[in-house]
């Protein structure tokens, strides 16, 4: 191939260049930017956030019901100057006006509310900071010894018995266990309707001594042993690792797990682990004091007092909104765990039946499309919603700019899908405006010209960025006198480009230098031709596999593609490095 690498380059010093769109790596496109008050894109944003939400506090219709849902909502970043990007609450007119509860009149920043099933990023959170996530691929026999019997029973039948040693503790984390999703709680009809009431629903009159019928639930509730004697008589819903089924019996199997790795109980680690560390002074376990909290309606109907025992590591949890935003900036800031922890734990358990979607440990996972008008770019959400009693929940986590939201509601006739409509108002917001802010800060940080001090190496770039295309793009690359943009991408596809492209993405690689003295970046290159067709119809061809071509080029082991930028104790960039070149180029102002 190498032998025709003149006459490739010759070709396409020839042809003009054509406009075509850019495929970054999945992950930020720009340095993650924490200075989001100066950014005119997060100022508009946040001004439009303000004007829609006023206005849907004015709309009591039975998709907002303002006068009798509550609401508090957080946008948060890591940053530790400017950690709320945007907050809003709302309280309904019946709360305000109400006499007959014990909780507050007025919503605010540490106005309790309640989790459901928020709940278990608390859970898998207590997990990784106990014990790690080194055990997650180990089955979950060898710490709950209750479910080995049934995995042997399995062999048998198979369709009645859930294969509890192909269960991991990852695939309980994951919803991936294929095990029934709660015993004799939530979805348990006779633990909410009488056998009259059950007949007249369309179900068949049960025998008391019927040993499938819960003799306990939501009271009286289950202890451990008539848990697992009731759990072991009901059939999974799917073989392990099929699909992604929602399980709550899952999450209180973990705690099990956890309590006989550790000797604890799981409420105590949570406090120990969690809590405490994070300074979550408004958030609880059980049991929170009423005098904190959001109780819509009478208090003994809204699901306030309501536990859900041994299934708490589930969905029992309390909180506040500024409690649950610290949660998030805590996870993203890797503040109690190893980073590469929290990269493993924000990545996919799986993918889902919707194209765009994916499950987490435990969260949900939406695939943002970031519209760019020649580049393709996805930004992954990792989400967890609640609802229980007169309460609903949720918590977004955007990691590729570390920021994300909060999003806590209480009213006695919440509208169905409120939380996430709500997300979706914010995110049509917030994702546009993040990316323009890291764009605004990327020009004003990296772009300009770079020279190589040594004149003799006559070697030079441009850094610039464009609102339409991802990423830093690199303009006039010359080593030694030659048009290394040409050289590059015809290098890395063999072939002579039409219009070669190359931009950079930062690749979460970074070196402190001694003394303080600033750090060394490193970014990884896309080389393209941007002339190469569309492919948006066929089945297995892409146009966007930029992830099996890094470092398809290097010389004497160093990578073609990978460059270093040196940022003094200021955060002001020096000089860009390109190893494979042995050149470093200095940024001239």
């Amino acid at each position: 191939m190498w032998t025709t690498i003149p006459f490739l380059l010759a070709v396409a010093a020839a042809t003009p260049a054509l406009a075509g769109p850019n495929c970054p790596p999945l992950g930020p496109v720009f340095e993650k930017t924490y200075n989001f008050k100066t950014s005119s894109a997060m100022q508009a944003a946040i001004a439009n956030l303000t004007a829609t939400f006023t206005a849907w506090d004015q709309i009591d219709g039975p998709g907002v019901r303002a006068n009798t849902t509550s609401y508090s909502i957080e946008v948060f970043s890591t940053s530790k100057e400017n950690p709320i990007i945007f907050d809003w609450h709302h309280t309904a007119a019946s709360l305000a006006a109400a006499t007959n509860t014990s909780g507050v009149s007025k919503t605010d920043a540490n106005a309790v509310y309640r989790l459901g099933s928020l709940t278990k990023v608390f859970t898998v959170y207590t997990w990784l900071a106990q014990d790690g996530d080194s055990k997650w691929n180990e089955p979950i026999t060898k710490y709950v010894p209750e479910l080995a019997e049934a995995a042997q029973r399995a062999k048998a039948d198979p369709v009645s018995n859930v294969p509890w040693d192909e269960v991991t503790i990852g695939a309980l984390a994951g919803q991936m266990s294929g095990a029934i999703r709660d015993y004799g709680l939530m979805s348990e009809v006779t633990q909410e309707f009488n056998q009259s009431q059950a007949v007249g629903l369309g179900f068949p009159p049960l025998n008391s001594s019927d040993p499938m019928l819960p003799q306990c639930g939501e009271w009286p509730q289950c202890n451990r042993t008539e848990f697992f004697k009731g759990l072991l008589r009901a059939p999974p819903s799917f073989a392990p690792f099929t699909t992604p089924a929602y399980t709550n019996t899952g999450y209180q199997i973990l705690a099990y797990a956890l309590e006989s790795i550790k000797g604890k109980s799981f409420k105590a680690m949570m406090e120990e682990s969690i809590l405490r560390p994070l300074g979550l002074n408004h958030t609880y376990y059980q049991d929170p004091p009423a005098e904190e909290g959001i109780i819509p309606g009478v208090r003994s109907e809204s699901g306030w007092n309501y536990q859900l025992g041994d299934e708490n590591p589930a969905g029992n949890m309390y909180s506040s909104i500024a409690d649950i935003s610290e949660l998030g900036r805590s996870i993203m800031r890797s503040s109690l765990l190893p980073p590469v922890v929290t990269r493993r734990w924000l990545k996919p358990a799986s993918l889902s039946s919707e194209l765009i979607a994916g499950v987490g440990y435990p969260w949900g996972i939406r695939r943002v499309v970031v519209p760019y008008a020649n580049g393709k770019r996805v930004v992954d959400a990792f989400n967890k919603a609640g609802r229980i009693g007169y309460y609903a929940s949720l918590l977004v986590l955007l990691p590729d700019y570390d920021a994300g939201f909060s999003v806590l509601i209480a009213g006695d006739d919440i509208p169905g899908n409120t939380n996430f409509n709500l997300a979706d108002i914010l995110g049509a917001q917030l994702v546009p405006a993040l990316e323009a802010a890291a764009r605004e800060q990327a020009e004003a940080k990296f772009a300009g010209e770079y020279v190589d001090a040594d004149a003799a190496r006559n070697s030079s770039l441009r850094l610039t960025t464009q609102p339409d295309r991802p990423g830093l793009g690199v303009e006039n690359w010359v080593s030694n006198g030659t048009d290394m943009q040409t050289v590059a991408v015809v290098m890395q596809g063999g072939y002579a480009p039409v219009a070669p492209s190359i931009r950079l993405y930062p690749a979460g690689l970074e070196t402190v230098l001694p003394d303080g003295g600033g750090k060394r970046v490193s970014f990884k290159a896309v080389f393209e031709d941007l002339n190469l067709p569309a492919k948006t119809g066929t089945m297995f061809s892409t146009d966007c596999g930029t992830w099996v071509s890094f470092t398809g080029v290097t010389y004497g082991t160093s990578p073609l593609d990978q460059f270093v930028f040196e940022v003094d104790a200021e955060g002001a960039v020096r000089s860009i490095e390109s190893p494979a070149l042995r050149s470093v180029m200095e940024r001239k102002r």
